[in-house]
């Protein structure tokens, strides 16, 4: 279990993070209106969001708040956590450089404008694209990815993928899997009780990549080889593979039927709806409602748990998220009802 030494400076920090999260009911009262929202923004950590003119700056605005908590909690967090802190940021990243390789796969040129990971002070993306050329051929933008390998690793992987299937598509399906074993590999360095605690927060993320990575696949007529090498390497969150490839391997021909038979395989995960898009959304949503819980359930146990690291930074994304879903759905002039589904409250 962690030690109170080693994690005495980065607590206190990690729970005067969690006091200042939004409240959901706080969330819930949002005006659909942006002078309404901007107004409301300025009496919290975001206030610099109030300043912006457009959804781009503004969603900027609010993912720096994001980078800058992740870079506070990984000057203090212990060396043996430091992988699990940067991968919320590390995330984003592996998103981002899939965009960069599915575009250039389509040969279309890049826009830099929407990857917010490039403003995080450490981002790898950032350093790899100001190389020159770096973006002259896919075979040179993976030569300069070789550095970092959570990025390498992912663009190795999807190109292969894409290249055998000759689908696009496969590489933003990718990212699923590169990110579910970016969390899983987080952790690896605690011992066995700590990697415990930290799971019961993490798993309901990666069980929900994992099934809507099989719903999708099924969709993209992804082989059952592909999905095992990708996913498997996941020895988490008691799933049982053997079983999820006998169900893929007989029901993904249909993706209705194979939801249907995935259902009583995930813990955390609800699999719901008679279409394809509702199938997606509840995985979407019970996943992060589980995450939600469970992170929040931490701070009520042993106060110095590495868990204590992720359940906060899990609790910020949502409210990250959250708030740009609203900002961006005002520029949009949508009302609730058409983006109150998406939040995590």
């Amino acid at each position: 279990m962690g030690s109170a030494s080693i994690y005495a400076q980065v607590v206190p920090r990690l729970r005067y993070l969690k006091s200042t999260l939004i409240s959901s009911d706080k969330i819930r009262e949002l005006s659909p209106q942006l002078t309404d929202i901007y107004a409301s923004l300025r009496e919290t950590k975001y206030k610099t969001v109030s300043e912006t003119k457009n959804v781009q700056d503004a969603e900027r605005e609010i993912m720096k708040r994001f980078y800058s908590a992740v870079d506070e909690i990984s000057r203090y967090t212990p060396k043996e956590a430091v992988n699990l802190t940067l991968a919320f940021a590390r995330e984003d990243e592996i998103n981002d450089s899939l965009l960069i390789l599915r575009s250039m796969a389509e040969g279309k040129e890049v826009d830099k404008s929407n990857l917010t990971s490039l403003i995080w002070s450490q981002s790898s993306l950032s350093k790899i694209l100001a190389e020159p050329d770096s973006l002259a051929g896919i075979q040179r933008y993976l030569e300069m990815s070789l550095k970092y390998k959570h990025i390498y690793n992912a663009l190795k992987d999807a190109y292969a993928y894409y290249n055998e299937l000759k689908d696009s598509s496969v590489i933003t399906w990718y990212s699923l899997s590169a990110t579910s074993n970016l969390y899983y590999n987080s952790f690896s360095d605690l011992n066995t009780i700590d990697k415990g605690y930290v799971s019961k927060t993490l798993c309901p993320i990666i069980e929900g990549k994992i099934a809507l990575g099989l719903i999708q696949a099924s969709l993209l007529k992804i082989p059952i080889r592909i999905i095992e090498v990708s996913f498997n390497k996941i020895n988490a969150c008691n799933i049982s593979w053997n079983k999820i490839s006998n169900i893929y391997e007989r029901e993904s021909s249909d993706p209705i039927a194979l939801a249907t038979s995935l259902r009583d395989h995930f813990k955390y995960v609800k699999i719901e709806g008679k279409k394809e898009d509702e199938i997606m959304n509840s995985i979407r949503k019970s996943s992060n409602l589980s995450a939600k819980r469970n992170s929040e359930a931490v701070f009520q146990s042993y106060p110095f748990s590495p868990s204590l690291i992720s359940a906060a930074l899990i609790l910020l994304k949502q409210e990250v998220n959250n708030i740009k879903t609203i900002v961006s759905s005002a520029y949009l002039n949508l009302n609730k009802d058409e983006y109150e589904q998406l939040l995590t409250i």
